[in-house]
């Protein structure tokens, strides 16, 4: 009878592939490229966010970025009227390098932004055509939140 069973090199053949598919599978799972990932979904959807409450608040609103070392992002509602951001407007306020985002960076293509807010008029549209691209980063891991005249955000 002939006994059935893996050899040695049958055993080393499968560890190798294993060893191949976690090398090529771990840069993937690391805590940095996971943070920017979050991070770079999140600030696509505050983008989002703005412009839907500026539809339903029929009011001009807005995603401020700070440029302030490590960076960070206020959506905000334009109470007064000055299409600007000010204090005391933010719906929400977002400061990346600390938190869950410790790692992350933040950096605005100040070409295309200045120091102006993404601003959206009360039916949902750009106040001043805009491509912004906010590049979000954690060690080598980045991501490229890119927001196109249409006020739409997208990760690259």
């Amino acid at each position: 009878m002939a006994s059935r069973g893996l050899t040695l090199l049958e055993l080393l053949v499968v560890l190798g592939m294993l060893g191949v598919l976690l090398g090529l599978g771990f840069p993937l799972l690391s805590p940095s490229r996971l943070a920017v990932d979050t991070a770079a979904r999140s600030l696509a959807a505050q983008v989002t966010r703005a412009r839907l409450e500026a539809i339903r608040q029929n009011t001009f609103a807005g995603l401020m970025v700070f440029a302030q070392e490590p960076g960070g992002y206020a959506v905000f509602l334009d109470r007064n009227g000055n299409r600007v951001y000010d204090q005391g407007e933010e719906v929400q306020v977002t400061r990346f390098g600390q938190g869950d985002w410790a790692r992350v960076r933040l950096e605005i293509n100040r070409s295309t932004l200045g120091n102006m807010p993404i601003l959206f008029d009360p039916r949902g549209l750009p106040a001043k055509p805009i491509t912004a691209t906010l590049t979000l980063s954690a060690g080598t891991a980045t991501r490229k939140v890119i927001v196109s005249q249409q006020g739409r955000a997208r990760v690259e």
